[in-house]
This record gives C-alpha cells, sequence and structure tokens, in this order.
C-alpha cells in the first residue's frame, strides 16, 4: 500500500494550504486517484522462467533453490523452486531482487498431432507431422502494466497533476487517467488567450482521459500514438458594469474541453522506473466567448512525466 500511503500524505499537507473551496475540489481530485489506483498487494511475487507469476512469501533463498509458502495459504506446506527457474523476485516493499538475469531461451514445446488409425496410409504422414508452440522471450521491462507518475512540465507552473496508466493487450494498448490541481495564481502560458480574454482569470483543476495505441510493444524506448480528452475548470472576473470608465465585477467560472491527438515516447529505465514525453493537440470548446481573434486557436497540451511502474 506503498503508492496509496504517499498520496495520502500529499493530500493532507495540502490540505493545510487551502480554504473551504478549493478543498472540496483537491478532495475529489485526489479520491479520484486514489479509487483508480489499483491496490499494490501486500505479497512477494516470484517471476519464472515459464512466464507464470506465484504469489508467495518468501521464507529462504539459498544457493539452490528458494522456499516459500502460497501466499493463500501461508499455514500450509512449504513450497521449493530451483534458482534455475526464477528470473526475479518482487517483495512486498517494493523492492526487486532478480535472480537469472539472463534465463535460457525457452525451446519449442510439441505436441504429436492425434492419429487416425483407420486410415493407415495417413497415419503414417500424420505421426511424422508437430504443432510446435514458442513462447516469447522473457521481457523484464515488461513486467508491470501500471504506472502512477507526476508531470514535472505542470509542476513547474504551479499546477500538481497526476497520472495513471494502464497497459492491456501485450502492452499495444494503454489507458491513462488524468487529475490536477492548480496552485498558481494566474493562467499559464499554454492558456495565455482565455487569460488575454479574461480578467483575472486563474485555472482551478483538470481531468482527463485517453487512449493510445504503441506498436513497438516490446522495446525500452516504446512510442505511441492516441486520443486525449481534457476537461479544464477556471476562474475569472466578469466585468458587469463600466460607469464613469470604472469597471465592475462579480466573480465567474467558466470551462474548457478539448479532444486532442496525442503522440509521444515511453523510456522504460527499469522494471519499476519510467519516464514519459509527450504533446497533444486539438480543438477546444469554451463555455464563455473569448476574443474573436482567438476563434480557431488549437487547445496544446504538453508532458514530461516519470514515476513507478508495478
Amino acid at each position: 500500500m506503498q503508492i496509496k500511503s504517499v498520496l495520502y500524505g500529499i493530500y493532507c499537507i495540502f490540505l493545510s494550504w487551502l480554504n473551504s473551496n478549493q478543498m472540496r475540489v483537491l478532495s475529489f481530485v485526489l479520491f479520484i486517484l486514489f479509487v483508480i489506483a489499483p491496490p499494490v498487494i501486500a505479497q512477494d511475487i516470484i517471476y519464472t522462467t515459464g512466464g507464470n507469476k506465484l504469489q508467495a512469501k518468501v521464507l529462504e533463498i539459498n544457493p539452490t533453490n528458494i522456499k516459500y509458502k502460497d501466499h493463500s495459504n501461508l499455514e500450509g506446506p512449504t513450497y521449493v523452486i530451483i534458482k534455475t527457474d526464477v528470473v526475479l523476485i518482487k517483495y512486498s516493499n517494493g523492492i526487486t531482487e532478480v535472480i537469472n538475469s539472463n534465463p535460457a531461451t525457452l525451446g519449442p514445446k510439441t505436441e504429436n498431432t492425434v492419429v487416425n488409425s483407420s486410415k493407415p496410409s495417413e497415419s503414417t504422414n500424420n505421426a511424422a507431422k508437430q504443432k510446435t508452440v514458442e513462447k516469447p522471450p522473457f521481457n523484464l521491462y515488461y513486467l508491470n502494466n501500471n504506472m502512477l507518475s507526476i508531470n514535472a512540465l505542470a509542476l513547474a507552473n504551479g499546477d500538481v497533476t497526476l497520472m495513471y496508466d494502464r497497459d492491456l493487450l501485450d502492452s499495444k494498448v494503454s489507458l491513462t487517467f488524468l487529475g490536477g490541481y492548480s496552485f498558481n495564481s494566474r493562467m499559464g502560458g499554454l492558456n495565455g488567450f482565455i487569460a488575454d480574454s479574461k480578467d483575472n482569470a486563474k485555472k482551478k483543476y483538470d481531468l482527463g482521459f485517453g487512449v493510445n495505441f504503441m506498436p513497438r510493444n516490446t522495446k525500452r524506448v516504446q512510442y505511441f500514438i492516441g486520443l486525449l480528452g481534457k476537461y479544464m475548470s477556471y476562474d475569472y472576473q466578469n466585468v458587469i458594469d463600466t460607469t464613469n470608465n470604472q469597471k465592475q465585477y462579480e466573480k465567474a467560472s467558466a470551462y474548457q474541453m478539448a479532444v486532442m491527438l496525442s503522440n509521444g515516447w515511453v523510456f522504460r529505465v527499469s522494471p519499476n522506473f519510467n519516464f514519459k514525453l509527450f504533446g497533444a493537440i486539438g480543438a477546444p470548446i469554451n463555455s464563455v466567448a473569448l476574443k474573436p481573434e482567438y476563434i480557431g486557436v488549437p487547445k496544446v497540451y504538453l508532458g514530461y512525466c516519470f514515476g513507478y511502474r508495478f
């Protein structure tokens, strides 16, 4: 549960800085991220050269074998597996120990074709035929399908943005969820056309969802392309009176939605540490009118994310 403990600690610190309205918004954003992040089960996982994952409690590692108990039956028997059949062990505290960094490539597994004894002339031919099943090489960098990261570019602009990525279909497709809150007192550069159209515009929070396709799903540097939908809420001062050239304001809120084409790269530095670099551009929909000269201006979103893969 280490990931959720870190999120909860950040959450408590931020709450001490915020007023009641900001607290409600941040509570909602962090709650969504807390829910979508899958639990890290407190158990050891033994990865075998056959591609299996054994949920276990490791008891002893000696020069030749590993002794463990089944995680679902800790009071049951003790099992033994030889070290040459193990690639690595991922312990419940998040530490990964590589047991065999260069496992032998699995040989082809063969199955004899069923012979029809009623046709002797065909049985001889069929008996000579074999069905070959080959298992792909074991890839340490694709063991974990989840990544929780923080967008460093957004952080430099006063935004705290967390992203959760989930790989599917043998890492050919990934889903992205993002949520963030802005502590900046004004709009950032990428939303300058809103700041120029609305007085004292201030971004509040972001929510987003994306789907990405990854054609190179075996490389340590993995290119992706996809779609990203994003919702942004912000406050501004709305002019209600200009009598005697003196502007009078009232506080107002608005939002912007956008669907963008995104592409970038995921760098798998280690089985547990990755970073992601991406850019997205698309068409925005604004809930309030902006200056006419900004009609048709595209929405741009950039990210440099580093995080933990589990």
